[in-house]
């Protein structure tokens, strides 16, 4: 997974009476990811069918960056589903 990360405050800040946990400016991160999926294909017909997947990634690295807030990264979670055509010669 590619990243990128950008900081920016739309108010000056006093450091002196605050203390601030995100560094201003921008970076990039990258983070090894495992990749897992399950699906489902249901026939509705002659050739056709409904199809469903559930996939996340799972962070399988570290590569913190001094710009994000939280070194986790994002938790994908995606839901796919339609109608899959199959041609047959």
């Amino acid at each position: 997974m590619f990243g990128r990360v950008e900081n920016s405050f739309n108010k000056i800040i006093d450091t002196a009476k605050y203390r601030v946990a995100q560094l201003p400016g921008s970076g990039k991160f990258r983070r090894l990811t495992f990749d897992i999926g399950l699906g489902v294909d249901v026939p509705i017909g002659t050739g056709f069918y409904f199809y469903g997947e559930l996939r996340t990634w799972l962070p399988a690295s570290d590569f913190p960056s001094r710009y994000l807030y939280n070194n986790d990264g994002p938790r994908v979670l995606l839901i796919n589903g339609g109608l899959r055509l199959l041609f047959d010669y």
